[in-house]
């Protein structure tokens, strides 16, 4: 499950379980099937469905086991004169031939050409291969028996137009041969192009490498751990580009998504996407002198403000940014009640907003504002009963160390995990095989793809708030990784650019990294050794040895203990009580 689309172009589609197309937020559009040697195998409605990620690292792959092997479905999105079309590719890696089908639905006028379906004269499918033959129907079952009356061999109607609500395009597919379809659901009336006019699935895929070689990387040797993050990112990316009124921000997320969003970008390196988010959010946001702004969604947006200009101060969207910003303090304090509201029993989130505020007007060269809001402090948080103690969001992100664990603990109670034991695992196991984090409205949740951004950066490497000239590396190490190498490059911070690579000698694990910084910076790494430090810009350290993950032993060897005994007819429900 997985939403795919193309960085600033068209609109985003999702990819069901089992291979179905269609429109974020709108019904599926297209799906498929395939006539094997036993009968018709309709994907949509088979158990013996497998989704994952192809071996490009980008496609969505779907998988329809058949009598003699499976039939692969692989999607992906490419840009197109300002649309995002869908690359489809259908492999038959049976040893016999098949028919494959594809289906979509709409009451029009269809016509099916030589390698294209059109609907009402708007191209829909354009193919590699000429199409076989074309069903259209008035009723889903109409077009199904139609199907089947032609695997009994019995005589059909076979139409290259006509009106329906129904359509089935039907290709032959050899052994071992692909079929490439280009699709589109837009009623725009614009020609498809041939699918060997656009890039093929490794060729999207490569293209989607050199994006995320801009931002930040890290190598983990766990290939699910890697697997969301490359996911995440890609999702993020599609998402910075979308109108903040389109389906993607508006649909089954929080309404400051996009404020963690841009930090969430911010912290992995891609500071154009984020600008261009921030910069939107910035240009939309409106509040009137009649009206107070709405509390929560400021105080996000305005510490995505902070983050943003604290981590990219030298970008061109900064100084307006943090101008903005500055304007906002005045409105989101004055927004505050002075009593706090009963019926809500959280309101961490104008901690957010107000320390955010206070970094914004210290960084604005707003010295006295900002001093005389720290002094009332302590009578804004009582009287609103705030707490920096709860395990709220807010209380999260703004943690002094910067620790991961808390982040991850919000992460996994939104995504509806009751165990919190393993943190994780725990997180690795509410993904999808393609690496996407779903909900009950989304196949793929952005408010979760910026969380575990977030909470990802902070396991790899923070910024104590308490001393901003100090960075921790590897800061969330534990047993789970011991003799694990772990390499991250071009991160950004407060002070500057950081790299490191953990590299095991044994038991004993050399910590090397490289900054590239305008002031100094002190560099600690607590969970390898609490007491080492260096002001170094690049070096390396070995430090003490470490102990591996203990593993659980039983005290009884399998091939020693007793077979059980099952339990005689007389004892069957006997109360042990």
């Amino acid at each position: 499950m997985a939403e795919i689309g193309s960085i600033s172009a068209g609109d985003i589609h999702n990819v069901s379980p089992s291979g179905q197309i269609g429109h974020l937020g709108s019904e599926y559009m297209l799906h498929w099937g395939v006539r094997a040697d036993d009968r018709w195998h309709i994907a949509r409605d088979e158990k013996a469905i497998r989704q994952g990620i192809a071996e490009d690292a980008v496609s969505i792959e779907t998988r329809l086991r058949v009598p003699g092997g499976d039939i692969v479905h692989r999607a992906s999105s490419t840009p197109y004169k300002g649309k995002s079309l869908v690359v489809i590719e259908i492999e038959n890696e049976t040893p016999i031939p098949v028919a494959l089908a594809l289906f979509t639905s709409g009451s029009a006028t269809w016509k099916c050409e030589e390698k294209s379906l059109t609907r009402d004269l708007i191209p829909i499918i354009s193919a590699s291969k000429a199409v076989g033959h074309c069903l259209i129907a008035t009723s889903e079952d109409e077009l199904l028996e139609g199907l089947r009356s032609e695997e009994r061999q019995e005589e059909i109607e076979r139409l290259n137009s006509g009106k329906g609500s129904q359509v089935a395009v039907v290709f032959p597919l050899p052994h071992s041969a692909t079929l490439r379809l280009v699709f589109s659901g837009d009623n725009d009336g614009d020609s498809l192009p041939s699918p060997d006019d656009l890039p093929n699935l490794e060729g999207i895929a490569n293209g989607w490498g050199v994006h995320l070689e801009q931002g930040s990387t890290a190598v983990l040797e766990d290939e699910r751990l890697e697997r969301i993050l490359f996911s995440a990112r890609r999702h993020l990316l599609v998402g910075c580009e979308q109108d903040l009124n389109s389906p993607y921000w508006l649909q089954g997320s929080p309404s400051y998504t996009p404020a963690l969003a841009v930090v969430s970008m911010s912290l992995w390196g891609h500071s154009e996407a984020a600008s261009r988010l921030l910069k939107q959010l910035i240009d939309q946001y409106q509040v009137s002198s009649f009206q107070h702004p709405e509390r929560e969604y400021l105080s996000y947006l305005l510490w995505a403000c902070s983050e943003f200009t604290l981590l990219h101060g030298n970008h061109e969207v900064s100084v307006p940014s943090l101008q903005w910003a500055s304007e906002q303090v005045g409105n989101f304090l004055s927004s505050i009640p002075r009593r706090g509201i009963r019926r809500r029993s959280d309101h961490s989130f104008l901690r957010l907003g107000v320390e955010s505020s206070i970094s914004i007007l210290q960084r604005s060269a707003q010295d006295e504002e900002a001093h005389r809001l720290q002094d009332v402090l302590p009578k804004i948080y009582r009287s609103n009963s705030i707490s920096e103690y709860s395990a709220s969001l807010p209380n999260a992100l703004l943690n002094l160390d910067q620790a991961a664990k808390p982040l991850s603990k919000c992460l996994l109670d939104y995504l509806g995990a009751s165990d919190n034991s393993d943190l994780l695992n725990r997180i690795i196991a509410k993904a999808t095989p393609s690496g996407a984090f779903s909900s009950d409205e989304r196949l793929q949740d952005p408010f979760a793809s910026a969380l575990f951004l977030i909470f990802l950066r902070r396991f790899l490497l923070s910024q104590p708030q308490k001393n901003v000239s100090t960075v921790a590396l590897f800061p969330s190490y534990n047993p789970r990784w011991f003799n694990v190498p772990v390499e991250v490059s071009n991160m950004p911070t407060s002070n500057g650019g950081i790299g490191y690579a953990v590299r095991w000698h044994g038991d004993r694990p050399a910590l090397l990294w490289e900054g590239n910084f305008s002031s100094e910076v002190s560099f600690i790494s607590p969970e390898f050794d609490p007491n080492w430090e260096s002001r170094e810009t690049q070096g390396e350290a070995l430090f003490p040895q470490q102990k591996p993950q203990e593993t659980a032993i039983p005290l009884i060897s399998p091939s020693s203990q007793k077979p059980a005994t099952p339990p005689s007819g007389h004892e069957e429900g006997k109360n042990f009580s």
